[in-house]
C-alpha cells in the first residue's frame, strides 16, 4: 500500500504547476544564470503485454503505474524558470499563501541531490508547513540510477522511498513502505531488454508474491507465507 504522502506530493505538484499561464519566473538571480540540471527523466516501467482480465495481471499493471508516478513528480518544474546560486539552482511556485520550492544541488560524482520544500498555508485545505521537506533524492550524472524519499506529512518520518537503476539494459524499481524503524514491505519490478519481466512483493524479508511474464504477455504468479512457504500459484494468457 502507497502512503498518502505519496500521492499528495505528485498531486500537488501536477495540479498546482499544469495549471495553463500559472507558472511563475523569479527574476532575479543571484549570479549569472547558467545552463540548469536538467529534471529528472521519466523512467517508464511496463507490465504484461497482455489485455488479460485476470486479478493478478490486472494487479501488476496497477503496481507498475504506481512506480511510473515516481519518476513524473519533476516534471511540472520543466516550465519553470531557476535560478542558480553557486552549485544549487532553485524552482519556486507560488499558490496564495504556499510557496513550492525544488532544489537541485550538484554532487562531485556529477549527480545531484533533489528536495521539494513546502512553506506557509496550504490554500486547498488550510495545512500550514514550515519549510517542510516532502520529498528529496538523488540522481546520477547519467538519471539511470536514483532514489526518491517521500514523508509523512508534515513530518521527517520516512513514507516510502524509491530506487531505480538500470544495469546491462534491465530496468529494476524497488518501492519501500515505511512504518516506524524500518521497512514493512516493498515491490521490486524488473524489466528485460527482451520485454520479460518479474514483480517480488516482500513483507518484511520475506518474498510473499512473485510474478514473471513473457514478451507476449503471458505469465505465472505464485503467493507464499511469511515462512516463504508456496500456498498458490497460477498463470494468464
Amino acid at each position: 500500500m502507497v502512503h498518502r504522502s505519496t500521492f499528495f506530493v505528485a498531486s500537488l505538484l501536477t495540479l498546482t504547476l499544469l495549471i495553463p499561464g500559472c507558472s511563475k519566473k523569479d527574476s532575479s538571480p543571484t549570479e549569472a544564470q547558467t545552463s540548469p540540471p536538467t529534471i529528472p527523466a521519466l523512467i517508464f516501467f511496463k507490465g504484461p503485454n497482455t489485455n488479460s482480465t485476470e486479478t493478478n495481471a490486472q494487479m501488476i499493471k496497477s503496481y507498475v503505474s504506481t512506480m511510473n508516478s515516481f519518476t513524473t513528480m519533476f516534471v511540472p518544474y520543466q516550465y519553470i524558470q531557476s535560478v542558480q546560486n553557486g552549485n544549487t539552482w532553485t524552482w519556486n511556485y507560488t499558490d496564495q499563501t504556499l510557496t513550492v520550492k525544488m532544489t537541485a544541488t550538484s554532487q562531485n560524482d556529477g549527480g545531484y541531490l533533489w528536495k521539494l520544500i513546502l512553506n506557509g498555508k496550504d490554500p486547498s485545505d488550510g495545512v500550514t508547513y514550515n519549510n517542510w521537506t516532502g520529498m528529496e533524492g538523488t540522481t546520477s550524472a547519467d538519471g539511470k540510477s536514483g532514489i526518491w524519499k517521500i514523508y509523512q506529512e508534515n513530518t521527517t518520518i520516512l513514507a516510502t522511498d524509491f530506487t531505480w537503476s538500470t544495469t546491462n539494459s534491465v530496468l529494476t524499481g524497488t518501492q519501500k513502505n515505511y512504518t516506524g524503524e524500518g521497512p514493512t514491505s516493498q515491490i521490486v519490478l524488473v524489466n528485460n531488454p527482451d520485454n520479460t519481466g518479474e514483480m517480488r512483493i516482500y513483507t518484511g524479508s520475506v518474498v510473499t508474491y512473485k510474478a514473471t511474464w513473457t514478451a507476449a504477455g503471458s505469465g505465472q504468479w505464485w503467493t507464499f507465507n511469511s515462512s516463504g512457504v508456496q500456498t498458490g500459484t497460477g498463470s494468464w494468457t
